[in-house]
């Protein structure tokens, strides 16, 4: 991979060449390799995608061939799906899971295809996956990763990759017959009420104790003494925080929803926990082929994925299951292969303490509905959180994005000071379809400031953001005040025109969309004269910058240079130097010296973190192989 990286180098080098006469890099210089994306092997359908669709795609006959693999494949004697529906497995891994989205998924999905077409054979298969989460259920509330899986880690309580918290998420849409499951039994709404109950009581008894203080939840606990449980060699029993963020948040609502004191309690312990081991000025970043931990102030706050139990200290280990403090110290291929750093707590250190008692009643019965000044009518389809979406003037920097976060607006450009805007839920970003739409009262723009991360995730996945299609990706960048970046999206919309804001196309390490509305200028009458005659003539000029005129650089009003995606060096311009300088910081070269937002511009191949990705980038901008960026 390496090698073939430096040979498109050394091809994009000549072209720049070509078209430039400057030399890109010193001789002999070496290149870094390109981040690399890792993904599951067993991932062989993509659910999470899948359960994005609009209700009448699971009528269709793709859906359909998926519903019916997802029969064909049914664990039989036992009732879900394997890790990976149509991969070959044996030993536990060979049996029913709920990791990886398994079963719940395929539930979940049948669910769907059965309110559409009303055949018995959806909702029967369903309900055998429902029964096997029943079986997977232990007497004390816990759910198992494994069906009959005695004596191995597969038999513990798993709560990793949010399995835990689907289960649940599926027993409470079940209990009440809402969601996908309105059309079960009365039977087994009841049935599913109780395991709900177990294992919400479940997890309250395993929360972790430190110190006579509750902290939150390992990845694993045993089955029986509901102690933190090792998993694979390097994943130690210990407090940790990746799986810890879906339960408290899940918890969380339950507490808003039930006003129960014990949740409550058990929440804003979790929440203070997360306060107090949250890591400030540092970065976990690729260094070459290697990562490693470097200071930086400006660096968003960061989470050690496990913490050691009565200590709470940064905890990291080997395939030989050896104890470390410093990711220096194991391996480069554990290193290298494993999320040991991230921003799970990101939202979790944003929610407001609960007051044990009181409940918060968050979705109205009706889709809500807000109106503005430019926005004439805005409608909210998701009733879970539309309560927290509203309609806000001047928007500036510091103004709060979300109506369910505290993050607020930094960086603004300076089209959108004093901008009519959308405070959108951040928590809508787990809603499937159109989150909303909005008309329009006057002729504007209309912004939409999406996560870069869901940018991304969309290129990767080859997803086609169909409701984005109309409207122009912008260079611009815009930031929260947890440091979270956000690309532009704009569009014209004329007076009385409605416009979908669609779903966020994911919510895994993600935050929700905003959007903002200004207003086009109007027709003005401007005196022209001509040199010829003496009298002056009134023509009228309509004045209409479109979106796409907006993309393009002017002469008279140039883009700040801070905003530019490939400006390494700030300078205004694209050109070589931009080249070198991300080349030599992506090096680790100590004189290479680069600007926060000149670090910001050089990431600018779609995947988070400067590297020889970037390069490439730029280089192929430079040769004008490439009219734009990734993001």
């Amino acid at each position: 991979m390496k090698n073939r990286i430096r040979r498109t180098a050394a091809a994009v080098s000549a072209a720049v060449l070509l078209f430039t006469g400057t030399a890109v890099f010193p001789q002999g210089y070496d290149f870094p390799a390109p981040a690399v994306t890792v993904s599951a092997a067993e991932e062989d359908y993509p659910w999470s995608d899948y359960l994005k669709k609009s209700a009448d795609w699971f009528g269709s006959q793709e859906a359909l061939t998926v519903a019916d693999a997802c029969i064909q494949q049914q664990v039989q004697g036992e009732g879900g799906w394997q890790k990976g529906m149509m991969t070959s497995h044996t030993g536990d891994w060979a049996h029913s899971t709920i990791d990886n989205d398994a079963t719940t998924s395929q539930i979940r999905f049948l669910m769907r295809a059965y309110q559409q077409t009303k055949q018995q054979k959806y909702f029967d298969c369903a309900m055998r996956g429902v029964d096997c989460l029943f079986k997977m259920q232990y007497s004390n509330g816990g759910w198992m990763q494994c069906l009959n899986t005695p004596g191995t880690y597969h038999a513990h309580i798993t709560l990793n990759d949010g399995a835990y918290v689907h289960v649940l998420s599926i027993m409470k849409e079940m209990s009440k017959k809402t969601g996908d499951f309105t059309a079960v039994s009365d039977a087994y709404a009841q049935k599913a009420a109780a395991a709900l109950e177990k294992g919400i009581q479940c997890l309250l008894d395993m929360q972790i104790v430190n110190n006579g203080t509750k902290t939150a939840w390992c990845q694993q606990h045993d089955e029986n003494t509901l102690k933190p449980a090792a998993a694979r060699a390097y994943e130690l029993p210990s407090t940790c925080t990746s799986e810890s963020a879906g339960v408290i948040q899940f918890l969380y609502q339950e507490a808003k929803e039930t006003g129960r004191a014990d949740l409550a309690e058990s929440v804003n312990a979790a929440i203070a926990w997360f306060k107090k081991v949250q890591l400030n000025g540092i970065e976990f970043v690729k260094s070459g082929d290697d990562k490693i931990v470097r200071e930086n102030p400006n660096a968003s706050p960061l989470w050690a994925r496990f913490y050691e139990l009565g200590t709470d200290r940064p905890l990291f280990s080997d395939r030989d299951s050896s104890v470390h403090y410093n990711v220096a110290e194991i391996s480069q291929e554990r290193r290298t292969g494993y999320a040991w750093y991230g921003n799970w707590g990101k939202n979790v250190v944003n929610l407001a303490p609960l007051t044990p008692g009181e409940t918060v009643v968050t979705q109205p019965e009706t889709e809500p509905e807000y109106t503005g000044k430019l926005i004439g009518k805005l409608i909210v389809h998701d009733t879970k959180n539309g309560a927290n979406w509203s309609i806000q003037q001047d928007l500036q920097n510091g103004s709060a994005l979300f109506g369910d976060r505290a993050y607020t607006a930094a960086n603004l450009p300076d089209s959108l000071a004093g901008a009519e805007y959308i405070r959108t839920a951040c928590d809508s970003k787990s809603y499937g379809s159109a989150l909303a739409e909005l008309t329009a009262a006057e002729d504007l723009t209309l912004y939409v400031m999406m996560d870069v991360r869901v940018v991304n995730y969309v290129t990767q996945q080859g997803i086609s953001p169909n409701w984005l299609d109309d409207y122009t990706h912008m260079r611009t960048q815009v930031f929260s005040s947890n440091g979270e970046e956000f690309t532009v999206y704009i569009r014209d919309v004329k007076a009385g025109e409605t416009v979908t804001l669609g779903s966020n196309f994911t919510n895994k390490d993600a935050v929700n969309y905003f959007a903002a509305a200004v207003k086009k200028p109007a027709e003005t009458t401007e005196p022209v004269t001509t040199a010829a005659e003496t009298t002056t003539t009134e023509t009228t000029t309509e004045v209409t910058t479109t979106a796409a005129e907006l993309t393009a650089p002017s002469e008279t009003t140039p883009e700040p240079a801070a905003r530019f995606a490939g400006d390494a060096d700030c300078s205004g311009l694209v050109d070589v130097s931009d080249a070198v300088l991300t080349a030599r910081f992506a090096a680790e070269d100590s004189t290479a010296k680069m600007t926060d937002q000149g670090r910001r511009n050089a990431d600018c191949d779609g995947i988070s973190g400067v590297d020889g990705g970037d390069v490439s980038m730029i280089l192929l901008y430079i040769a004008k192989i490439i009219g734009e960026f990734p993001a």
